[in-house]
């Protein structure tokens, strides 16, 4: 009679499923919030020059001219990607109406789980004057094989560099958010 009782494995193959995933996740979690490859963030990176106020001929000096700041962008949250499936997006990224960067980003994609891209070794160095703020602009462009001109971008989007480097999130998007929205996170440091 106990043979009867018993479920059959596909009954219960489920509730095994939902276990492995959920392990999985709590396991990734951990390793991505304790793996030492990345860098410090904004944060981290701000917290030293906090602790300086007692030097005070430091800010004086820096203050005198401009200093070198490594702009890097950290990531992008991809609100609408533009298309049915994945699409592959170029981006340009000026500095006070000057090209600094531009990167190709292959594969963006908005459904829930995917909507966040990690770019590889994208930035450059800046010069930041004390007491005055730049002007950032990312264009970007929806890759297309039949596109033969370049043209207007597809999305845009400015922001404002603070004096001290820092940075809000930037938006860029297309006139109809649907037809491509992003938010691109950048952080400084001083070099």
């Amino acid at each position: 009679m106990p043979d009867q009782d018993k479920k059959p494995l596909l009954h219960v193959l489920p509730a095994i499923l939902t276990g492995a995933a959920a392990l999985i996740a709590s396991l990734t979690a951990v390793y991505v919030n304790t793996r030492g490859d990345r860098q410090a963030t904004p944060q981290q990176a701000a917290q030293p020059s906090v602790q300086q106020p007692a030097a005070a001929p430091a800010p004086a000096a820096e203050s005198a001219g401009p200093r070198t700041v490594h702009l890097r962008l950290d990531r992008i949250a991809v609100q609408h990607d533009g298309s049915v499936g994945s699409t592959d997006w170029r981006f340009a990224v000026e500095l006070d109406g000057e090209p600094l960067f531009v990167f190709q980003q292959d594969d963006l994609d908005d459904t829930g789980g995917r909507n966040v891209a990690l770019p590889e070794d994208v930035g450059s160095n800046i010069e930041i004057t004390p007491g005055k703020a730049a002007h950032l602009a990312v264009k970007a462009w929806r890759g297309s094989r039949l596109r033969l001109v370049e043209g207007e971008p597809d999305a845009q989007g400015e922001g404002v560099v603070a004096a001290t480097g820092a940075l809000a999130p930037l938006a860029v998007a297309a006139s109809k958010p649907e037809k491509g929205a992003f938010v691109l996170y950048f952080s400084a440091a001083s070099e």
